[in-house]
């Protein structure tokens, strides 16, 4: 069942929140930073304890609480804002839904992919506003390369842990590999002359191919041929996302 009432109830609170963000003014500073995005993520924990009774299934929509506001803070045009509110807020229902159903059901492989999809784009806002606050700021490549592991190998371990409970420790190696790769990934990024959204799309790419070869591994069904077509797959996409993206002029 994909309607649910509580949970929808607690999207349109988040919506409202998101609303409220896009309709002011935005300035870059921390004050405003603590007062739009900490009371999301008080919504995103509650509204995830309300629904699991366990406070580890918040951190995705947690995730989504903390780098929507932000991402948004780097949009322009408003009817691109608003775009970005709703789809910020499907995937927060998303992720609601898919902890939800996995709570009562592990198995149940639609609230898998529902998790699946709500993560990727969290991590897609998540590498996107890393790298756009790279840009921008006085930020240190360190700190950038930090940040990705810790945001991506936390990501993976709640999408490994929803389907394996049993071999944590299996489940946090595989996790923070992961991590330990996208921070390298984006220190080689840091290079190339692309913004902020190009370089959080190939993020996104990258850790997609190395987490599904990394779940088949966890369930012991990867092949070098898979593993070789997969890799393939992401040169392909890169390939057409990097010729079809603007360059970022160096100075």
């Amino acid at each position: 069942m994909i309607f649910h009432f509580k949970i929808l109830l607690w999207t349109l609170v988040f919506l409202f929140g998101l609303e409220i963000i896009s309709s002011n003014p935005i300035s870059a500073s921390w004050s405003w930073y603590v007062f739009a995005i900490l009371p999301l993520l008080i919504i995103a924990y509650i509204s995830a304890k309300r629904l699991t009774k366990r406070s580890s299934d918040a951190f995705l929509p947690g995730l989504l609480a903390l780098v929507a506001p932000t991402l948004l803070s780097l949009i322009d045009s408003p009817n691109a804002r608003q775009l970005f509110v709703v789809l910020s807020a499907l995937m927060y229902y998303f992720a609601l839904l898919g902890i939800y159903r996995l709570r009562h059901a592990p198995t149940d492989q639609t609230a898998q992919a529902f998790l699946n999809t709500a993560a990727m784009a969290a991590l897609f806002f998540f590498f996107s506003v890393l790298y756009g606050f790279y840009l921008n700021f006085s930020f240190p490549l360190w700190g950038l390369m930090l940040l990705y592991f810790f945001g991506t190998s936390l990501t993976s371990y709640q999408l490994f842990i929803s389907v394996e409970r049993e071999e944590r420790r299996r489940v946090l190696i595989y996790s923070v590999l992961l991590g330990l790769i996208m921070g390298e990934m984006v220190w080689v990024m840091s290079f190339w002359p692309f913004g902020y959204l190009t370089t959080g799309a190939l993020g996104l790419i990258f850790y997609f191919v190395c987490w599904d070869i990394a779940f088949d591994g966890f369930r012991k069904k990867l092949s070098l041929k898979k593993a070789v077509l997969r890799l393939l797959f992401f040169l392909v996409l890169s390939i057409l996302l990097l010729a079809s993206s603007p360059w970022r002029i160096l100075v």
